[in-house]
């Protein structure tokens, strides 16, 4: 895994735990000292933090590191499955396309 998609998926990662916890990036600048761009930069994957940066995070969503790892991993599997999907939908013709998108639609309505 390059280090460019550590970095997106961490920073998703993050992104998803803070909008579980129901809160803003400025909220989070408030609870964690840190600047809302940089809390920006990192959810977008350019800047990584530090480790004591990741406590930060995890004091103001009352989260252990493990629990960002747990997300990270997760995160990072699903984004994985969606670009083997994305792969695999263009081998595919239009009408085999829209047939999939039917079956996707139709499961989804259950």
């Amino acid at each position: 895994m390059d280090k460019n998609y550590e970095n997106v998926m961490y920073g998703k990662a993050l992104q998803e735990i803070r909008k579980k916890n129901n809160l803003t990036q400025e909220q989070v600048s408030q609870l964690t000292g840190l600047e809302t761009k940089y809390i920006s930069q990192i959810e977008c994957g350019i800047a990584k933090g530090t480790i004591n940066t990741m406590l930060k995070f995890c004091e103001a969503y009352n989260v252990t590191p493990n629990d960002i790892l747990h997300q990270f991993i997760k995160t990072s599997n699903a984004q994985k499955d969606l670009d083997l999907f994305s792969k695999k939908m263009l081998e595919l013709s239009k009408k085999d396309r829209k047939v999939v998108f039917t079956l996707i639609n139709a499961l989804l309505e259950k």
